[in-house]
């Protein structure tokens, strides 16, 4: 009799415990999921982005690009200007600047920097830092060959 008496407590013991435990890591589980959707970050588009590419003072062709970017949506909501206005005028800046030797070279990590000044002038831009990230969504090089050979 007290054995069975010492195993209904210890049963009702490890259920109340079990269910203890349980309550906690949930209760854990839904505060670091809120805290988490607080820190979302929200994808928003350039327009298309047309940048001629000269050298030697001659056109050597146009890169037509689309940026997509991650922003922080509650610093865009207090900037009186729209951030892809910023980030499609930088991009023109940076590849009409220095793309040209880039693209005779081929080189892959210029991609990289490419969009990593993209994204630090937007921001030096802004006064903000409300673009975190700058990701190509299109991009097209049409040399002059290709664009006379289509009119």
């Amino acid at each position: 009799m007290i054995r069975s008496l010492i195993l209904a407590l210890l049963t009702c013991l490890s259920t109340i415990g079990g269910l203890y435990g349980a309550m906690t890591w949930k209760a854990n589980a839904k505060a670091q999921v809120n805290q988490d959707s607080q820190n979302k970050l929200q994808i928003m588009k350039t327009r298309m982005v047309s940048v001629p590419l000269l050298s030697g003072g001659e056109v050597l062709g146009y890169v037509v690009t689309r940026l997509q970017f991650l922003a922080d949506p509650d610093l865009v909501k207090l900037s009186s200007v729209a951030p892809d206005v910023f980030v499609a005028d930088e991009a023109f800046r940076e590849i009409y600047e220095n793309a040209p030797e880039d693209m005779k070279n081929g080189r892959k990590q210029a991609i990289k920097k490419l969009l990593a000044d993209i994204t630090a002038g937007a921001n030096k831009r802004i006064g903000r830092d409300v673009v975190k990230d700058v990701m190509i969504d299109s991009w097209t090089y049409l040399s002059k060959q290709d664009m006379m050979k289509k009119q």
